[in-house]
C-alpha cells in the first residue's frame, strides 16, 4: 500500500473519487429523506431509488462506451463538472412542490454520470498503476465507498435538515469541483494520455462500438464468468436491500433505529476491509478474492439469518454486520481486477459499463423478487436464499476462473521422450552420421 501511496497520480485519483463518493452519499442520504417529509409517502419516496435504478440500466452500456472515447481523465474531470452543475438545479427551485420532479431528474441524470465516472476511472486504473498492484489499488478506491458513506451519510442528514436540498446542493457542488480539478492534475502522471480512438473516428463508429459492447464482452470468457458470478451477487443484493428492514422488525422485534445502525456499521466494516486487502490482497489472485469474498459473505449472511434462534441481543449483530463490510471490498476489488486483467485497454470502458449494467439489473430483479416473496414467504427463508445466491457466486469465480494447470509429466513420459529415435539412427548411414557429428560444435575441441 505504501508503494500505492507514493504514486502522486494514483493519490490524487484516489482522493479525487473519495471527494466523489462523499458527494453520492450526501445525495442518496438526504435526497430521500426531504421526499419522504414533503410528501410522507414511502411510494413516491422509493421513485427516487427506483429513477437511479432504471436509468443506470438503460443507460450505463452507453456511459461506459464513453469511457472507450474519449480521454478518460479529461472524460472524469468533465463528468464532475456536469455533476456539479445537474445538482445546482436543487438550488435553483424555491417551492418544495415543485421539486419532486427536479429531484428524480437530479436523481436519474446523476446515476448515469456517476457511471460514466466510475467506468473511466475503473478502466483508467491500468494507465496509473502496475498489473501486479491492480488488486491493492481497487481495494483502496473501493474504500472511499465505505469512508464516503461515514461522511456523507452523515452531512446528508445533518444539511437536510438545516436549509432544505440547498446546502445538501451546495456540499455536493464543492466535492465534485474538487474531485475535477484532482483528477486534471492526476492526467499528467498517466502512462498514456489519451484512450484509443475510434476506428474512423465517428459518431457512426461510436454507436456501433456502443451498441456492440455487452456482445464483445460476452466473448470474452473470463468477463462473461465474472459477469455471471456478479449476477447472483446481484440479485443476492437486491433481496438484502429490501427484506433487511423486514428481517429487524420481524425477527429481532427491533425499530428503526437499529436499521440505520447496522446498515451504519457495515461501513465500518468496508474500511477495514479496505485496509486489509490494500495489504494482502496483491498475495491472492482476483478470482481467489471474488470466490473468498462471496463465500465468506454467504456464510456470514447464513449465520445473521439464522442467528435469532439464539440470540437477539444487538451487540452480536453490531459485530456482524461490521464483519460482513469486509468480504464485499475483497470481492469488488477481485473483480474489478479479473476485467482490467482480461480486457484491452481500449475496451475496458465498455466493459465496466455492462458490469453496472449487469449488477444493476439482477439487483433490480432481486428487488422484484423480495417485493413478491418478502409478504408470502417466511423472510427468514427468502433471506436464506440470498446466502446461498453468494455462495453459487463464490463458487461460479472458484471453479470457472481457475486457471487450468497442464498436467505434470510422469517419469515414463519422460524417459520416452529423452530415449533414442532407434528407427532414425537404423534408417540412417554411418556416414550420415558421422558428418552430423562432425557438424555439431558443441563437439568441436
Amino acid at each position: 500500500m505504501s508503494m500505492l501511496l507514493r504514486h502522486r497520480g494514483f493519490v490524487l485519483v484516489w482522493i479525487a473519487g473519495l471527494a466523489s463518493s462523499v458527494a453520492s452519499w450526501l445525495l442518496i442520504t438526504g435526497l430521500p429523506i426531504y421526499v419522504f417529509g414533503v410528501t410522507g409517502s414511502a411510494l413516491v419516496t422509493s421513485a427516487v431509488f427506483l429513477v437511479e435504478l432504471l436509468c443506470g440500466i438503460t443507460l450505463g452500456s452507453f456511459a461506459g462506451a464513453l469511457a472507450d472515447r474519449f480521454d478518460r481523465f479529461r472524460l472524469m474531470s468533465s463528468v464532475a463538472l456536469l455533476q456539479t452543475v445537474v445538482v445546482m438545479l436543487l438550488v435553483a427551485v424555491g417551492e418544495p412542490s415543485h421539486r419532486l420532479w427536479i429531484i428524480c431528474l437530479v436523481a436519474g441524470v446523476q446515476a448515469v454520470l456517476t457511471q460514466a465516472s466510475d467506468s473511466a476511472r475503473n478502466a483508467a486504473l491500468p494507465r496509473l498503476v502496475e498489473g501486479a498492484h491492480l488488486v491493492r489499488a481497487n481495494s483502496m478506491v473501493a474504500l472511499n465507498t465505505s469512508v464516503g458513506r461515514l461522511i456523507g451519510s452523515s452531512l446528508g442528514g445533518f444539511a437536510i435538515t438545516r436549509e432544505g436540498t440547498r446546502y445538501l446542493a451546495i456540499g455536493a457542488a464543492v466535492a465534485f469541483v474538487t474531485a475535477a480539478a484532482l483528477i486534471a492534475a492526476a492526467r499528467r502522471t498517466a502512462r498514456h494520455d489519451a484512450a484509443e480512438p475510434a476506428p474512423d473516428g465517428g459518431a457512426t463508429s461510436f454507436f456501433a462500438n456502443w451498441r456492440s459492447g455487452p456482445v464483445t464482452m460476452m466473448r470474452n470468457r473470463s468477463v462473461r464468468v465474472t459477469f455471471q458470478s456478479v449476477a447472483l451477487g446481484g440479485v443476492a443484493q437486491g433481496l438484502f436491500a429490501v427484506l433487511f428492514v423486514v428481517f429487524v422488525s420481524r425477527a429481532l422485534h427491533a425499530d428503526g433505529t437499529l436499521t440505520g445502525v447496522l446498515r451504519g456499521v457495515q461501513a465500518i466494516g468496508g474500511v477495514a476491509g479496505g485496509l486489509i486487502v490494500s495489504l494482502l490482497g496483491a498475495r491472492l489472485s482476483p478470482w481467489l478474492l471474488m470466490s473468498l469474498g462471496a463465500a465468506s459473505f454467504g456464510l456470514l449472511s447464513l449465520t445473521i439469518w439464522n442467528g435469532p434462534v439464539l440470540s437477539r441481543q444487538v451487540g452480536v449483530y453490531v459485530v456482524l454486520f461490521i464483519l460482513v463490510g469486509v468480504p464485499g471490498i475483497a470481492y469488488n476489488s477481485g473483480a474489478f481486477a479479473q476485467i482490467q486483467q482480461s480486457v484491452p485497454d481500449k475496451d475496458l470502458g465498455r466493459a465496466f459499463g455492462s458490469f453496472y449494467v449487469v449488477y444493476n439489473a439482477s439487483q433490480g430483479l432481486g428487488m422484484a423478487a423480495a417485493g413478491l416473496l418478502g409478504d408470502v414467504l417466511n423472510v427468514v427463508l427468502v433471506l436464506n436464499v440470498q446466502a446461498v445466491l453468494y455462495l453459487a457466486s463464490g463458487a461460479v469465480a472458484y471453479f470457472a476462473l481457475r486457471p487450468v494447470r497442464a498436467p505434470e509429466r510422469t517419469t515414463s513420459d519422460q524417459a520416452r521422450s529423452t530415449a533414442p529415435r532407434k528407427g532414425r539412427l537404423d534408417r540412417e548411414s554411418p556416414a550420415q552420421v558421422g558428418r552430423e557429428v562432425v557438424g555439431c560444435k558443441g563437439l568441436e575441441p
